[in-house]
């Protein structure tokens, strides 16, 4: 496959000896996941990615980077199962409850001050639970307010967008949900999974979205993408950032997650509100 399937933006990182630099093998796999997938692996660190890439290669027994290639293009289910092995997922809802506290106490009442309908985007939502959790906010600070507010979830993973949409959770993925809400958002199968109710779900819609790639949705109020950008290089982060933050409107605010921070965030238009937490500075 030619080189000009990307957009060029990304460059593989030779640079520093690592494994994944010196064995033509990874770049094949890279090739191979970009044509059938649209998921550059240039833009990820390196050792971390080959790391996970021999990882998945011990668990299918397969022996080498060309081998796993060659699976890659021909096996649409070896496709699959990598992707899924290669996702980093957020999948708890409410995670970092004091975020959610904070959304609630600090940017909830700003965001309501002055626009009567929001735009709420999860990036890298993974199977739904990030978004979900938004909606209970917004349902629980203005129930039934499914028709005025949207939240909106992406992600590169098309399995776990189906997931997403069927709204059907393990146990251990509502440990930080308290007795309240579950009676109030979600209700219990017979096979004692939990689905999220109706009236939450239809504040949510989902759709699939590469970062590095697709066009960005405009005009958000607030954007959640938390656990992400770490695993970029910093030129991806960079790029990522800067089209996050045009993403939002003036005044709104974007939300990573505890281990990310941007520094200078007036290079791309934001200051700093919170910990984790940037705002868009308001035009001139």
């Amino acid at each position: 496959m030619d080189s000009d399937t990307s957009d060029g933006r990304f460059a593989p990182q030779t640079g520093g000896g690592t494994a994944a630099a010196v064995d033509p093998g990874f770049w094949r796999v890279q090739r191979a996941l970009e044509a059938s997938s649209g998921l550059d692996l240039r833009a990820y660190k390196e050792k971390q990615m080959l790391r996970r890439l021999t990882g998945f290669m011990g668990r299918e027994g397969v022996k080498d980077l060309v081998t796993l290639a060659e699976l890659i293009t021909r096996d649409p289910a070896v496709r699959q199962r990598l992707l899924d092995y290669l996702a980093i997922n957020v999948t708890e809802f409410f995670r970092n409850p004091e975020r959610f506290d904070d959304l609630a106490r600090e940017v909830w009442t700003e965001l309501r001050r002055r626009w009567d309908r929001l735009r709420l985007w999860s990036a890298g939502c993974s199977n739904g639970a990030e978004p979900y959790s938004l909606a209970i906010l917004l349902d629980e600070l203005e129930p039934g307010s499914a028709d005025r507010h949207q939240v909106l979830g992406t992600d590169i993973d098309r399995e776990a967008l189906r997931e997403a949409e069927a709204a059907i959770y393990a146990e251990d993925r509502l440990k930080e949900v308290s007795t309240l809400r579950r009676r109030r958002y979600f209700r219990q199968l017979s096979d004692g999974r939990w689905q999220v109710v109706p009236e939450i779900r239809r504040y949510v819609r989902f759709a699939v979205l590469n970062l590095l790639r697709d066009p960005y949705p405009r005009e958000q109020h607030l954007i959640l993408c938390r656990n992400v950008v770490i695993y970029f290089t910093e030129t991806a982060k960079q790029d990522i950032f800067t089209r996050l933050a045009a993403s939002l409107v003036p005044g709104g605010y974007l939300l990573l997650g505890s281990t990310e921070t941007i520094f200078q965030p007036e290079r791309y238009g934001l200051r700093s509100a919170a910990p984790f937490l940037y705002k868009r500075m308001e035009e001139a």
